[in-house]
């Protein structure tokens, strides 16, 4: 049986393939803007807010597979810790063992 852990890691690694998918159009579609309109990858599933994150941050976040982008209060203090504070949103790592291996396994781009 999936732990609570193991369940949030693929909800954010759900979120962070669906943000892949926003960068790959955006970049298709040529859009000027320096910041890219993405969902919040806190993990739960109910979550839709969105996120205005500078081009540069989201391929810096997206080369750590345990990082993720998520909206200020979103975090899970028990799972994961605020590595990064920008307006709007924060940068998280997954600590918990198994979010962290989940988070590594889903990562799109590995």
């Amino acid at each position: 049986m999936e732990g609570r852990a193991e369940r949030i890691g693929r909800n954010e690694a759900l979120f962070r393939e669906v943000n892949e998918s926003i960068e790959r159009i955006s970049a298709t579609l040529e859009v000027s803007d320096d910041r890219l309109q993405i969902l919040c990858e806190c993990g739960v599933p109910t979550c839709l807010e969105q996120l205005y994150v500078p081009m540069s941050d989201y391929e810096r976040v997206r080369a750590g597979s345990t990082l993720f982008l998520i909206k200020p209060g979103h975090e899970h203090g028990d799972l994961e810790e605020v590595v990064e504070e920008h307006d709007g949103y924060h940068v998280v790592r997954k600590q918990d063992p198994d979010a962290a291996r989940v988070a590594r396994e889903l990562d799109p781009r590995d």
